[in-house]
């Protein structure tokens, strides 16, 4: 698996567009998900986390592609778009 934030590593900035795409799961049922348009990779699903915090500013995003050998693969999409892992430090002096 690997992790590419949209301005760092992709050089990406501003707002994506916003849409859905269909997604397929166990026994094909399918599912409608919120989506960003990221380009060189398309429309990608948002994961709960971005759904839960949403925004579409690429400075605050990256991508979650899973390779062919990752053990916990998601079954519906080998790529997601979510929030920028971010670590807050609280210091009291």
């Amino acid at each position: 698996m690997k992790s590419l934030n949209l301005k760092r590593h992709l050089g990406i900035e501003g707002q994506l567009k916003k849409g859905t795409v269909k997604l397929y799961g166990n026994n094909r049922k399918e599912y409608v998900n919120e989506a960003l348009y990221v380009p060189g990779y398309g429309w990608v699903p948002c994961s709960r986390k971005l759904l839960d915090n949403f925004t579409t500013d690429s400075k605050d995003l990256m991508l979650v592609i899973s390779d062919a050998e990752d053990s916990n693969r998601p079954i519906t999409s080998d790529i997601w778009i979510t929030l920028e892992n971010k670590i807050t430090v609280k210091v009291n002096w």
